[in-house]
C-alpha cells in the first residue's frame, strides 16, 4: 500500500504516542542474521528456551508474519534509571529493566495508540487509505529478530555483549515492532548509525559468568540473566555461586559499557522503582512466600512474575548463600 504518510511523519507520531526512538526498516530477509541465529541454535547456546528454535522462518522473514508487508517501524523506549548505593546483606538486585510496571503492558498501550494515531492520520488524507491500512505488532516475546532490524532502521548498532547500542540512549532501550503494508522510506542505517565497541572487550571481561563467547555472541546457559528468569530447573553450583547478589536479571555487562556512560535517565514513571518492586528484594521476604497468592502479592504487574514463585525462591536462596559465604 503506497503511504499518505512519510517516514518523517510516522516519527512525529511514534514520538507523540510516547515512544524515544523510532526508525523504519525494509522487510527483507537479512541473510547474514538467519544464519548467525540458526548457528547459534544448532549450537544450543539458547539453553532451555526451546521455544526459540520454533517457526525459524517466522523470526527471520517479516511476510511470514504478514505477507502484504512493506514496513517495519521499530520503536525504542528508554528505561534507564541510576542504582542506589550498595544495600545491607540479606537483599538481592534486580535488573534495571524490571523495577517498575512490566514493560510489556507499557509498550501495549503506546504502540496501540500509535497505530490509531497513523490510521487517523491516513483517514485525514483519504477514508479509503484509512481503511487499507493494517498492521501487527510486537514487544520481544514476537517472532522477529528484532534488534537485527532495528539495527537495519538506524536505531543503533550491536554490541559485542549481543544487546543494541543507541548513541543516545546507550544499552538500556526496550525495543517493539509494528509490520505494516505502508510502503515507508527506510531509514539509511549507514547515515544514522554512530559508535561501535573497536577494540573494548570491557562487556565480556566483566561477565562474571563467561556467558559472552564471541562478539555479539550470549551462551544463554550461562547467561546470569537467563538463570534467574528462563531457566525452570536448578541452577548448577559452579554458576550459582558467581551469580553474585543477582535476584533477578544481571546488569552487569551494561554497566561496564563506556556507551552507557553518557546515558538518559528514563522520562516514564511506569519503570522507575516506586511504579514496581525496586532495586532490592528482601530475601528473607520471598524465602518466606507461602502461596501464589503472596507471590503475585509482589510482583504482580512487574515482570518479576516470569520465574514464578519457585524459580524467584530459588533465586533467593542462592543469594543468600552467596552472601554468607566469605568473601
Amino acid at each position: 500500500m503506497q503511504a499518505d504518510l512519510s517516514s518523517y511523519r510516522i516519527k512525529e507520531l511514534a514520538y507523540q504516542s510516547g515512544f524515544d526512538l523510532c526508525g523504519v526498516a525494509s522487510p527483507a530477509v537479512i541473510p547474514e542474521a538467519r544464519r548467525q541465529f540458526n548457528e547459534w541454535l544448532d549450537s544450543g547456546l539458547n539453553g532451555e528456551m526451546t521455544w526459540l528454535a520454533a517457526n525459524i522462518d517466522r523470526r527471520t522473514d517479516p511476510t511470514r508474519l504478514m505477507p502484504e508487508v512493506r514496513s517495519v517501524i521499530m520503536l525504542g523506549l528508554n528505561y534507564f534509571q541510576p542504582d542506589r548505593q550498595e544495600k545491607s546483606e540479606g537483599f538481592g538486585r534486580v535488573s534495571k529493566y524490571a523495577r517498575g510496571k512490566d514493560y510489556h503492558k507499557v509498550i501495549e498501550k503506546k504502540t496501540r495508540n500509535l497505530i490509531e494515531r497513523i490510521r487517523a492520520d491516513l483517514a485525514s488524507h483519504s477514508v479509503e487509505a484509512g481503511e487499507k491500512f493494517a498492521a501487527k505488532w510486537w514487544v520481544d516475546y514476537g517472532p522477529l529478530l528484532e534488534r537485527t532490524y532495528a539495527a537495519m532502521a538506524g536505531l543503533g548498532y550491536i554490541g559485542k555483549n549481543g544487546m543494541l547500542i543507541n548513541r543516545k540512549y546507550g544499552s538500556w532501550i526496550f525495543l517493539s515492532e509494528i509490520v505494516t503494508n505502508l510502503e515507508l522510506e527506510p531509514d539509511d542505517r549507514l547515515a544514522v548509525n554512530h559508535g561501535r565497541c573497536g577494540k573494548c572487550t570491557r562487556c565480556i571481561d566483566a561477565c562474571p559468568t563467561g556467558a559472552i563467547i564471541a562478539d555479539g555472541v550470549v551462551d544463554a546457559r550461562k547467561c546470569i540473566s537467563y538463570l534467574t528468569i528462563e531457566r525452570p530447573s536448578s541452577i548448577p553450583e559452579d554458576l550459582a555461586d558467581r551469580m553474585g547478589d543477582w535476584v533477578f536479571g544481571c546488569d552487569v555487562c551494561q554497566d561496564v559499557c563506556p556507551h552507557n556512560g553518557r546515558a538518559l535517565v528514563t522520562s516514564h514513571r511506569e519503570f522507575t522503582d516506586d511504579s514496581g518492586v525496586g532495586e532490592f528484594l528482601n530475601l528473607k521476604a520471598v524465602i518466606s512466600l507461602q502461596s501464589r497468592e503472596d507471590f503475585l502479592g509482589l510482583t504482580a504487574g512487574t515482570p518479576l512474575t516470569r520465574p514464578k514463585l519457585e524459580g524467584l525462591q530459588r533465586n533467593a536462596a542462592i543469594v543468600c548463600a552467596n552472601q554468607s559465604r566469605p568473601r
